[in-house]
C-alpha cells in the first residue's frame, strides 16, 4: 500500500526537527563567557610582561575569534606586532625569526582531543631559554593529569623547557608548567584571590634543581686549562675549564659525566675536537675553550657568552743574544753616530772659516778629534773666540767619551738581544715556516688578507702538520719554526721550564696575534642549557671564581718549576769581562792597519825612485 503525500511532507518535517536539534546540541559558542575569560587573563598576563613581540597560533579547529579578541586587548597595552597563524598557511618560525628565536607564542586549542601539533617548532633553533609558549585549553573537560605529562613530554623532546598550559575549569583560571628534572613532573601553579600570576612564577629564571641527573662533559686534556692527573680516570680532571665544568655542574645539582676526547690520532683532524660529539648530541657541552667563529659553527652547535681571549697566535723562537763582536757600536745608536761623525768636520770647517785660515790653519782636524776623546791639547789657540768655542766643544766630548763607556760596559756586563719577532711584518721577513693544525687553517684563511703583502707572505708559510708531530716540535725545543697556538697554550709554552734553557727562554709569544678571537664553549644547538650555562659563566666572573682559578693554576705551575733541576747558569745573569768582550776593538785597530799598510805600498809604488829601480831591474 503506497503512503499518502501527506506522510511524506510528515516524515520530512520531523527529520529536519530532529537534526536541528541534535546541531544545535552539540554546537559551543565561539566566544563563550569561559573562553573570554580565558583569553582575557591570558592577555592581562601578557600586558604584564610588557612584551613587544607576540606569536599568535591556532588550529583550524578552533575559532579564528580567539586570535581576534587577544589582538584587541594586547592592542591597548602597547604590543608593537601580533602575527596570527593557522597550520594551513603557517612556514616553520624559523623562517620568520632568523633562527627559530621566539619571545612569546600563544598556542591556542580547542579542547585536549586535539592534536598538539609542533610543526612550527623545531628542535634545532638557537636561544630556546628566549622562548617562551603558553597554550590556551578553551575546553577543558578533556584535559587530565597524564594528557598534560604527554604535553610537556612532547614539548622536551624538542627542548622547550619554558611551556606553560592554562585553562578554566569551575570558573577557576588553572595553570600548569613542568620541571623534567624533578620527580614531581607537573608544577600547579596556585593562585589566591583571583590573583594573575607574575612573570618569573610563569617562567621562573631560577637555576633547575637536576636533582643529581647527568650532564655529559665533553674535555679533553689541553696541558694548561684540563688536566687529566690519571690516565685511567677520566672524571679526575684539573685545570680553569675543568673547574668551570665542576662549578656548572654542581650549581645545577647535576652529576658531571665526563667523556674524555683523545686529542691525537693517525691523521690530522680536520674539525674542532669535541664539536661532533656536540653536533651530534652525545654531549651536553663540551667545556674546552674554542674561538668565537660563529661561522664554523654552522647551525650544529651554539656557543656561550664570552668569558676570556682565546686569540690565534704564534709561537715563534726567542731570540738570539747579539754577538760580542758588535757590541762596541751598540753604545750608541745609528743616528748618534751619525750625528758624532758629522758635528767633528763641521766643527773643523767652522773653526777655519770663522778666522779665514783655509789655507794655514792653526788648527787641524785631528787635533779636534783629540779634544772630543778628551785628550790635552798640544796648542793652546791665541784667539780668545777659538778658545771659548774649545771650551764648550771639551764640554760636549766629555759628556760623549763618557757616555759611550758606560753605554759600553753595560752591554759588555750584561747581555744584550736582537729584538723579537712581535709584528706581522717581522714574522713575514722572519725565515720560519708556521706549523698549524689543519682546523686552524680556516680561521687563517678568512683573517689573513692577500691583498696585504706581509699577511699573504704569512699564509704562503703555514704548514699544516698532524697535532703529534707539532706538539713533539714544541716539546723537543725544535726552534727551527713557529707555531700556531692558541694563546693559551703559547703563553703557557712561553713560560714553562722544560722550554728554558740557562735560565732563559726558549719561545716567545708576539704581541700581534694572527686571528683575534674571544673565548668560548659549546653545546647543541637549540640545548635548553645554554641559559643556565651562561648565566652560571656570568656568576663565575662576578664572583671571582675565574680569577681565583686562574691564580690556583698559576701558583701551580710556578711550584712545578721550582721542583725542576734548574741550570745555576742563566744568560741573564751579569758576566766577567774578559778579551773575547773587546773583539770590535781589535778588529778595528786590524782594519785599521790594513788599511795603513795598503797606503805604505802605494806610497812606496807612486815614488820616482823605486820606478827607476824597477826598470834597472829588466
Amino acid at each position: 500500500m503506497t503512503l499518502s503525500p501527506l506522510y511524506y511532507i510528515f516524515g520530512i518535517a520531523a527529520l529536519w526537527r530532529l537534526g536541528a536539534a541534535t546541531l544545535l546540541g552539540s554546537f559551543v559558542p565561539a566566544n563563550s563567557t569561559t573562553n573570554i575569560a580565558l583569553i582575557e587573563s591570558t592577555s592581562k598576563i601578557l600586558c604584564g610582561f610588557h612584551t613587544k613581540v607576540v606569536y599568535v597560533y591556532f588550529e583550524n579547529g578552533t575559532s579564528s575569534g580567539y586570535s581576534g579578541d587577544i589582538l584587541r586587548y594586547l592592542s591597548d597595552c602597547g604590543t608593537s606586532y601580533i602575527t596570527l597563524r593557522n597550520r594551513v598557511k603557517t612556514a616553520p618560525l624559523e623562517l620568520i625569526k632568523n633562527d627559530g628565536i621566539l619571545l612569546y607564542l600563544v598556542m591556542i586549542f580547542h579542547d585536549a582531543s586535539q592534536r598538539v601539533d609542533l610543526g612550527i617548532l623545531r628542535k634545532k633553533s638557537a636561544a630556546k631559554h628566549l622562548s617562551h609558549v603558553i597554550m590556551l585549553i578553551m575546553n577543558s573537560d578533556t584535559v587530565t593529569e597524564s594528557w598534560l605529562r604527554h604535553t610537556f613530554a612532547t614539548f622536551w623532546k624538542i627542548w622547550f623547557l619554558n611551556i606553560v598550559i592554562m585553562f578554566r575549569r569551575d570558573s577557576v583560571l588553572q595553570i600548569y608548567r613542568y620541571n623534567p628534572f624533578a620527580d614531581e613532573f607537573l608544577i600547579h601553579i596556585q593562585l589566591y584571590n583571583e590573583r594573575l600570576p607574575s612573570k618569573d612564577e610563569l617562567f621562573p629564571t631560577k637555576l633547575p634543581d637536576m636533582g643529581g641527573r647527568p650532564l655529559r662533559v665533553c674535555l679533553y686534556h689541553d696541558e694548561v686549562r684540563a688536566i687529566f692527573e690519571n690516565e685511567r680516570d677520566d672524571q679526575n680532571v684539573i685545570g680553569s675549564d675543568a673547574l668551570m665544568s665542576q662549578f656548572v655542574a654542581q650549581r645545577l645539582n647535576a652529576t658531571r659525566v665526563i667523556r674524555r676526547v683523545s686529542r691525537f690520532g693517525n691523521f690530522t683532524l680536520k674539525a674542532d675536537i669535541c664539536f661532533q660529539e656536540i653536533a651530534k648530541e652525545l654531549d651536553d657541552v663540551a667545556f674546552n675553550v674554542r674561538f668565537l667563529a660563529a661561522p664554523s659553527f654552522s647551525q650544529q652547535a651554539e656557543y656561550t657568552i664570552v668569558h676570556s681571549r682565546d686569540s690565534l697566535c704564534a709561537l715563534v723562537p726567542k731570540a738570539k743574544i747579539a754577538t760580542t763582536f758588535w757590541n762596541l757600536f751598540r753604545s750608541f745608536t745609528i743616528p748618534v753616530w751619525l750625528t758624532i761623525l758629522l758635528s767633528i768636520p763641521l766643527a773643523y770647517i767652522f773653526c777655519n772659516l770663522v778666522h779665514l785660515r783655509l789655507n794655514q790653519s792653526e788648527f787641524d782636524l785631528l787635533q779636534l778629534y783629540a779634544i772630543t776623546l778628551t785628550m790635552p791639547l798640544t796648542r793652546i789657540p791665541t784667539r780668545t773666540s777659538l778658545r771659548i768655542f774649545l771650551f764648550f766643544w771639551l764640554f760636549y766630548g766629555m759628556l760623549i767619551c763618557n757616555t759611550f763607556k758606560g753605554n759600553l760596559t753595560s752591554s759588555l756586563v750584561f747581555r744584550t738581544y736582537l729584538d723579537d719577532v712581535n709584528t706581522l711584518k717581522d714574522l713575514a721577513e722572519s725565515p720560519y715556516k708556521l706549523l698549524a693544525y689543519s682546523r686552524y687553517t680556516k680561521h687563517l684563511d678568512n683573517f689573513l688578507n692577500d691583498s696585504e703583502p706581509n699577511e699573504a707572505i704569512i699564509k704562503r708559510k703555514v704548514v699544516v702538520v698532524p697535532d703529534k708531530e707539532l706538539l713533539i716540535g714544541i716539546k723537543r725545543n725544535n726552534l727551527s719554526c713557529a707555531y700556531v697556538q692558541k694563546y693559551h697554550f703559547a703563553a703557557f709554552y712561553a713560560n714553562a721550564r722544560i722550554h728554558y734553557s740557562r735560565g732563559r727562554p726558549l719561545f716567545h709569544v708576539m704581541s700581534a696575534c694572527l686571528v683575534p678571537f674571544h673565548a668560548v664553549y659549546i653545546v647543541p644547538y637549540g640545548s635548553p642549557y645554554l641559559g643556565f650555562i651562561n648565566k652560571l659563566i656570568r656568576s663565575s666572573h662576578e664572583f671571582g671564581y675565574a680569577v681565583h682559578w686562574e691564580s690556583l693554576m698559576n701558583a701551580a705551575f710556578i711550584e712545578s718549576g721550582k721542583k725542576s733541576i734548574r741550570d745555576v747558569r742563566n744568560d741573564d745573569d751579569p758576566v766577567v769581562l774578559k778579551l773575547g768582550h773587546f773583539q770590535a776593538a781589535f778588529g778595528i785597530l786590524w782594519l785599521g792597519l790594513t788599511i795603513a799598510s795598503i797606503a805604505f805600498v802605494w806610497e812606496i809604488l807612486e815614488q820616482p825612485n823605486f820606478k827607476r829601480i824597477l826598470r834597472n831591474l829588466y
